[in-house]
């Protein structure tokens, strides 16, 4: 009886020029990926829900929005970073033999240099304050690699990592330096990462990550270079890579553990100082309108099995020895300048999953590298 009513409503629209498709049940939705529900000409969804019925079911309602996510974020976020990635790797590589700033590729550990050490990474959950104290006091029994969001808050208690993580490109990583890094400290980044970092005096340690263009660049100038992963698709995720490939005894983690303390999201001093406040909204049921719902946050929980999982030998309660070496000592460091720009573009072109990442904009700067 419903279909019958709301099929006489759908066509008293089609005859004005709408159309509307009606769906009966969220399995049925969902049996179907979100294109299939479109016409082609649609570039664009924005989905309403009736503020009662956001109410009375909201666990119809959360499944429904995250389904949306899942068919589309990913997708949508390799699409609107993919022209980042791409143009801050060219300007990057550019960069490298105009600046007479220190930048050094990633590839390797020495033998057993690393050995009976520990790595403790600080991401910028809110527990890293009350873990502030524990750091300060070992601080002489680790080695620390620091995310350049838990950066600010750190350096305010004087604590001094041996090295920053930083894997961000958009142009809000400028905030976490903020000419607040001592001058020595190195940044281990990607070509793929913010180009401010690439205009800093600190040395730069460059690691290759899982991008096409890094790979091309691997296989052509550095193959026993490692590569970082990250499965878990998180800053943590690179730091595991890292220790992994250093051969660490042991990976201790500050900061990460993907809970809100009191709304908060984030410790102090990272630019993410948000708390968890209702939005009021006329038109959007209070159900759905929380910074972050409890139940997506939650899965983030996932990650820290994820990184368990990948590396549990790294995750061990041994006991932790003085350190007596410095990071930099221990890693295989080689010069970037040996990459020939010429030749790694004309390999991306050439190979047809490759050819379409260069615009016609960049296959036409001159050429800034001498052979």
């Amino acid at each position: 009886m419903a279909e019958k009513f709301f099929d006489r409503i759908s066509k008293s629209y089609e005859n004005k020029g709408h159309h509307i498709q009606i769906v009966f049940g969220l399995d049925e939705f969902l049996s179907h990926p979100l294109s299939f529900w479109l016409s082609e000409k649609t570039n664009q969804v924005s989905p309403f829900l009736h503020p009662v019925y956001s109410r009375k079911f909201s666990d119809l309602t959360l499944s429904f929005l995250d389904s949306l996510k899942q068919n589309s974020q990913n997708k949508i976020a390799k699409e609107y970073f993919q022209k980042i990635w791409i143009r801050n790797c060219v300007r990057n590589l550019t960069s490298l033999f105009q600046n007479s700033n220190t930048s050094l590729i990633f590839s390797g550990a020495k033998n057993n240099f690393f050995q009976n050490q520990t790595l403790v990474f600080t991401g910028a959950s809110p527990t890293l304050e009350k873990e502030t104290d524990w750091i300060s006091k070992n601080r002489n029994q680790f080695h620390l690699l620091a995310s350049d969001t838990s950066l600010g808050w750190i350096l305010n208690f004087g604590i001094v990592p041996d090295a920053v993580l930083s894997i961000d490109s958009s142009r809000g990583t400028l905030f976490h330096f903020r000419n607040i890094l001592p001058k020595e400290i190195p940044i281990l980044t990607w070509f793929g990462g913010c180009t401010y970092l690439f205009d800093l005096p600190n040395p730069k340690w460059i690691y290759f990550s899982t991008h096409p263009l890094d790979q091309v660049l691997r296989s052509l100038f550095f193959q026993n270079a490692p590569i970082l992963e990250n499965p878990s698709l998180n800053m943590a995720g690179i730091a595991v890579s890292f220790a992994k490939h250093l051969k660490y005894d042991r990976l201790i983690l500050k900061g990460v553990d993907f809970h809100r303390s009191n709304g908060k999201t984030h410790c102090r001093s990272s630019g993410y100082e948000v708390y968890d406040r209702f939005f009021l909204s006329r038109k959007v049921s209070l159900f759905k309108t929380r910074f972050q719902k409890s139940k997506s946050w939650e899965k983030r929980f996932s990650i820290l099995e994820i990184l368990k999982e990948e590396s549990p030998e790294l995750f061990q309660s041994n006991p932790m020895s003085k350190i007596t070496k410095k990071l930099g000592e221990g890693l295989i460091l080689e010069d970037p300048k040996k990459i020939q720009f010429e030749k790694w573009i004309q390999f991306c072109v050439a190979h047809l999953d490759l050819k379409g990442y260069f615009s016609s904009r960049i296959l036409n700067i001159p050429s800034v590298i001498k052979p």
